[in-house]
């Protein structure tokens, strides 16, 4: 999905020399919002904001300040693959 969002030059290049690529500072802010409404899981903010890692979710998440949303399904998950881990 593409979404665009018109603001004038002067403000834009504002914004920009304080937050840089907008896109981006666009995207994490909607996908934070997401997250903190439980609208996506962990796994997918990480997607939207192409981390490499869960770790590294995490870690971006603790520098916001922003606790996880670790629910059952997540925990069971977890478990599930410390089982697989553990079999190998």
């Amino acid at each position: 999905m593409q979404i665009i969002i018109e603001v004038p030059d002067d403000i834009k290049t504002r914004m920009e020399e304080k937050w840089g690529n907008l896109s981006q500072k666009m995207m994490t802010n909607l996908a934070l919002e997401a997250y903190q409404n439980q609208l996506i899981s962990t796994a997918e903010l990480g997607e939207m904001l192409n981390m490499p890692s869960r770790l590294e979710t995490h870690a971006f998440l603790k520098q916001a300040g922003i606790n996880l949303n670790y629910d059952e399904d997540e925990l069971e998950k977890d478990l599930i693959t410390l089982q697989e881990l553990r079999q190998k």
